[in-house]
């Protein structure tokens, strides 16, 4: 943006603006174009979540309002300007309004280290990554805080819930990410996608492969576990079905949310939705290559940049839209799958959720650390590291390292895998088998 923004002001119209206006209007721009489309992906995400999920389950779902229902989300987004705020007489009032804005604030944060396309993204941190969980995470207090200001049961119930799900899974879902680290050798969500060109090989492990934007980390066997495990994670994170625990209508109403109404409300359901879209952005970024596609690397090298003075800044905006295209695209594909998941299976119950984290989701992640530091040295390293052994299959770098570290890699998670899975169905039918012989107590259910 700010190459155009210099372009513009300075080359097309010849106004010589200092260097502090260029940035500063730049960012102007970043940052209103953020704040436009985040609410606007939650108009649309709503729709389309209630369209899919009716088609899924012969319903025709919103049709009234405008053109197939298009101005439903509009009408709904009225409807809660105007509803009455009510809040609870023996609630804490001052912190029952602070946790809507403090579960939603920290959600836009969230865009600033975003890559949309090629050099767009508002602020390139060196550990951008850091920053996009550590701002998730604040959310969560939000959330405590609206449960335990209402002075409801029900409320506190799901807000414990909440905190519980959030903390267990932000381990695993952190886990799964180390291995992207360690591959970009950084924590730049830009350098992670641009070191994901290539041809279905990553132009980092084979540098001669063709640079099509498709060496995605998908495609070798630690990317692909990490994928899984993320995307798992992802959905207790957003509390989405089968994790949507803590506002379980048919348990606890609706969780932290019961003593809520109007704008408040609101407030939860878009930081729910807009969380729930960069969870799927930033699944595309790390393991899908982001705005990584085919075209956009000619595209950039045609592009007007500080190495390419002469190229025309017409390609950055060409590349900005099909690298944007791309990570759109693939956001809403893992959206739709979210939508698809709650129209296929229930909703789990708290110790299933929790066994299933601690007992299978970490301890997978963590073995598939290890498999993401064998395929670098098996990909990477040779004498110089101590890694003599690989020098057989040539110099670092070439593709008979790269088939050696996938075949390692793949049997290692496959059998992980497998042994998780049977230790923990054992564990299962262990413990139905002691419930069923009396040797486990079980709380009766309390009286009326």
């Amino acid at each position: 943006m700010y190459d155009v923004v210099d372009f513009l002001l300075n080359t097309q119209l010849g106004l010589n603006s200092p260097d502090w206006v260029v940035m500063l209007i730049s960012h102007l721009i970043v940052v209103g174009m953020l704040f436009v489309v985040a609410p606007l992906q939650v108009l649309f995400l709503t729709y389309y979540e209630r369209r899919a999920i009716a088609r899924m389950q012969d319903r025709v779902g919103p049709n009234r309002v405008g053109y197939e229902g298009l101005l439903q989300p509009i009408a709904d987004g009225v409807k809660m300007f105007t509803k009455e705020d009510i809040v609870p007489e023996s609630a804490d009032k001052r912190v029952h309004l602070l946790a809507p804005i403090v579960t939603a604030a920290p959600v836009m944060y969230m865009f600033a280290v975003l890559p949309w396309g090629p050099n767009m993204i508002a602020v390139d941190l060196p550990t951008g990554l850091l920053f996009f969980f550590a701002i998730s995470s604040i959310s969560t207090v939000g959330l405590l805080m609206a449960g335990w200001a209402s002075n409801n049961k029900f409320a506190l119930l799901g807000a414990m819930r909440a905190v519980a799900q959030v903390v267990s899974y932000e381990i695993p879902a952190l886990l799964s990410l180390l291995f992207a680290v360690m591959f970009a050798g950084s924590m730049s969500l830009m350098a992670i996608v641009e070191a994901q060109g290539g041809l279905f090989i990553s132009t980092t492990d084979v540098p001669s492969v063709p640079d099509l934007g498709l060496g995605w980390f998908v495609f070798t066997p630690v990317g692909f576990l990490a994928f899984v495990c993320f995307f798992i994670a992802a959905l207790a994170e957003g509390e989405r079905t089968p994790f949507d625990i803590p506002e379980a209508d048919s348990e606890i109403v609706a969780g932290y949310m019961t003593e809520y109404s109007g704008m408040k409300f609101a407030l939860f359901y878009l930081a729910q939705y807009i969380l729930n879209f960069l969870l799927c952005a930033i699944t595309a970024t790390i393991f899908f290559g982001g705005w990584q596609g085919p075209g956009v690397a000619w595209l950039v090298n045609q592009s007007l940049s500080a190495d390419n003075p002469a190229g025309n800044p017409v390609y950055n905006v060409l590349a900005g839209m099909l690298g944007t295209f791309y990570l759109l695209a693939k956001t809403y594909t893992f959206f739709f799958v979210m939508v698809a998941l709650r129209g296929a299976f229930p909703r789990l119950r708290i110790d299933q959720l929790m066994n299933f984290g601690w007992k299978f989701l970490i301890p997978l992640t963590m073995i598939n650390i290890l498999s993401a530091a064998l395929w670098l040295a098996i990909t990477r390293w040779g004498t110089a590291q101590g890694f003599s052994i690989i020098e057989f299959a040539g110099e670092p770098g070439n593709l008979v390292r790269w088939v050696i570290a996938f075949a390692v890699t793949l049997v290692i998670n496959v059998a992980a895998y497998w042994f998780l899975a049977r230790l923990n169905v054992q564990d299962h039918v262990a413990r139905q088998a002691a419930l069923a012989a009396g040797w486990l107590a079980v709380s009766p259910p309390r009286s009326a």
